[in-house]
């Protein structure tokens, strides 16, 4: 994961509270459920997990609104791809999380993206051999994840092979997952989303089609 003290945000409308999309019931407890099923998802690569139902802002599944209350505060710098950068979203991160909203992903701590970005996962904050965790951490929403599939999954946090299938990928994902493998200790982290279930894959996982 990467902070740069010197980068600038972007400049964002002053917020308002109309129409805004609640957070958690209760911060702390909400927070740690959905952090601990974060982390489980990234120690266990490729196990489903799943969060309670609650309201989102339009355009955002509830994976990754909670993932965001759970993971963001002032000092977690996000990129959020533009198709999904709406104002509603906007503002209840601000409101709740205190977030900052960086223009460039090469400055992001976390990024909320789609799957169909430019394809290049060098162009989120990598990382170093000295400092591995100054990297990205990426929010990507998809169609649907299931626990068996096309995808056979192998590495650390896994016994022997996991089948897993991520719907709404193209056909370039294999590779740039398989690149992002091989610039370990560098890289970047990766979590799926879809309605309430989320799926990691970090930078250790290998992924065979």
């Amino acid at each position: 994961m990467t902070t740069n003290k010197e980068s600038r945000p972007s400049v964002t409308p002053p917020l308002s509270l109309a129409g805004l999309c609640a957070g958690f019931d209760d911060p702390v407890q909400q927070s740690q459920q959905v952090f601990r099923r974060a982390l489980t998802a990234l120690s266990e690569p490729g196990t489903l997990q799943t969060v309670p139902v609650s309201d989102t802002p339009t355009g955002i599944n509830t994976a990754s609104y909670q993932l965001c209350l759970a993971l963001l505060d002032a000092e977690t710098p996000l990129w959020i791809a533009p198709p999904l950068r709406t104002d509603a979203l906007v503002s209840a991160l601000r409101f709740h999380c205190g977030c900052r909203i960086v223009d460039t992903p090469g400055l992001a701590e976390f990024a909320l993206t789609l799957p169909d970005f430019d394809g290049d996962l060098t162009r989120f904050a990598q990382g170093s051999h000295e400092y591995p965790d100054r990297s990205t951490t990426l929010i990507v929403q998809v169609e649907s994840l299931e626990s068996a599939g096309d995808w056979t999954l192998s590495g650390p946090g896994i016994e022997g092979v996991r089948k897993v299938r991520i719907a709404g990928l193209d056909p370039r994902w294999p590779g740039m997952l398989a690149d992002n493998r091989r610039r370990f200790p560098c890289g970047v982290d990766l979590l799926f989303t879809a309605g309430t279930g989320l799926m990691g894959l970090p930078r250790t996982t290998r992924v065979e089609v």
